[in-house]
């Protein structure tokens, strides 16, 4: 890991969501977290001026084309189109019983607050019941933000 001089490292805390804790970090972790915030920032950098040689390629040769340069790469442009239902009630009422045949319908189902209090409640008595059918899931990950 990276070390500055004593003067020269910024300092930094942990704060404990849950607790409230504030605890100080050590100098590594203060390195790691700069330097994943300056990756971080390169790569929006990179990724705007990616965009803009997107859109000037796609200017200048239109989807279909696949631009090559021998032995380094090659660059295909393409063109997706994308349809969506705006009205879906209208959309029934002109194909009536075919509807369910020519629209595919997606459902997502997810737990209000009080559904998963109720799933934890000890004074619950479809608490069995109701917790047989939820799966809890955690996963971590990091985010970035400039900080004031």
């Amino acid at each position: 890991m990276q070390h500055w001089p004593r003067l020269g490292c910024p300092r930094g805390e942990k704060v404990r969501r849950d607790s409230g804790e504030i605890v100080p970090m050590d100098a590594d972790t203060i390195w790691l977290v700069m330097k994943g915030w300056q990756i971080k920032k390169q790569i929006e950098e990179l990724d705007a001026q990616l965009k803009a040689i997107h859109a000037q390629l796609i200017e200048a040769h239109g989807p279909g084309a696949t631009l090559i340069v021998r032995g380094v790469c090659r660059a295909s442009i393409t063109e997706r189109e994308a349809v969506k239902i705006e009205d879906a009630e209208r959309l029934k009422a002109v194909l009536g019983d075919r509807f369910g045949h020519l629209v595919k319908t997606e459902v997502s189902y997810k737990p209000e607050r009080r559904l998963i209090e109720m799933a934890c409640s000890g004074d619950e008595p479809l608490q069995p019941a109701i917790a047989a059918c939820l799966r809890v899931g955690a996963s971590a990950a990091v985010t970035w933000r400039a900080e004031r």
